[in-house]
């Protein structure tokens, strides 16, 4: 992977053949400089991936204010950066995103830009083996902010301890902005039996966690401004556990209600009642982590290269073709 302030900074100087490909998500901006410079040199192969669509970043403008920065994302959806972020979508080769929703939510911005859906990428050997351990833990996995729901995890705890007292709740992630932060700080004062808050935990620490949980809660929000794939929710289901979410954004796209996972009501007495009853199934947990594990193995034989072979923008082995990956 290429260092985008690099790429930024040389984004004249390569091979007029090079090939590009940029990783674009919410706050990038090294990244999404880096694109605009190789776009204005001209070169014919310029692909990016988003993370967040419609947006190429979101906002496209940041400032070190969070107030500043709430209004350039305003300036965003509601003016669209006045064709900012469209005229650069419809420039590029190809735009590759995580669902079908995403890439409706980019053609919506820009009409004419070569947009293609694609899943999330699993690794065959990163899926858990079957009969992985199901704990009776329960974990929040993700960044933390209040369209993620902690709130309501958090209630939803609270309620099902009522049923199933001795249920503990694993809290993984970091808040993603300061006003996030005072969110967290404001939960975690008014919440407190039977919980851990992690915040961080590397990598190599985050499996004994999953190992102890075999549900994972993620009670999305639908997103006022893009639609992205849950990382969350595929890093839950290659590890076969069993994800409560939300049918918002594009989660119905990865989880299906009683096959791989279960939608909730946001009816905190209802979803509690019902996920005591599931964790009080062993048959049924297993069911469901098995329709999970299926789903992240059906995700892992995509075939990918059917977008790169023959089509001129496959790696070559010309020395004077280069491919630049940025992310």
């Amino acid at each position: 992977m290429a260092d985008p302030e690099s790429v930024q900074r040389i984004s004249s100087a390569f091979n007029p053949s090079s090939r590009f490909h940029f990783q674009l998500g919410i706050f990038q901006q090294a990244e999404r400089r880096a694109l605009t410079s190789v776009v204005r040199n001209g070169y014919d192969v310029v692909e990016a991936t988003i993370h967040d669509p419609p947006f190429l970043t979101f906002p496209y403008f940041q400032f070190s204010s969070d107030f500043l920065t709430r209004l350039s994302r305003g300036f965003d959806w509601y003016l669209s950066s006045f064709g900012l972020q469209r005229r650069m979508l419809e420039r590029l080769s190809r735009i590759f995103v995580l669902s079908d929703e995403g890439r409706r939510a980019v053609l919506r911005m820009a009409p004419s830009a070569n947009v293609i859906a694609i899943p999330h990428i699993v690794r065959k050997d990163s899926i858990w083996p079957p009969k992985s351990p199901l704990g009776k833990n329960l974990l929040y996995f993700g960044f933390i902010g209040r369209g993620k729901g902690l709130d309501y995890v958090l209630a939803l705890h609270r309620e099902l301890l009522k049923i199933r007292p001795g249920t503990h709740l694993h809290i993984v992630g970091q808040p993603a902005t300061s006003r996030d932060q005072r969110y967290v700080e404001r939960l975690a004062a008014e919440y407190r039996d039977d919980l851990t808050f992690h915040g961080f935990v590397p990598e190599d620490k985050l499996d004994g966690l999953f190992e102890g949980a075999a549900h994972v809660i993620l009670p999305y929000r639908q997103y006022k401004y893009v639609f992205p794939a849950s990382g969350s929710a595929i890093h839950a289901i290659r590890r076969a556990r069993i994800v409560w979410t939300c049918p918002v954004n594009a989660m119905t796209e990865v989880i299906r209600d009683g096959e791989n996972g279960f939608m909730l009501t946001m009816e905190v007495e209802r979803d509690a009642r019902r996920l005591a009853s599931v964790l009080e199934d062993e048959g049924l947990t297993r069911r469901i982590s098995d329709g999970a594990r299926e789903s992240a193995i059906g995700m892992s034989q995509y075939p990918y290269h059917v977008h790169f072979a023959g089509d001129g923008t496959s790696p070559s082995n010309d020395s004077s073709h280069c491919r630049v990956s940025v992310a």
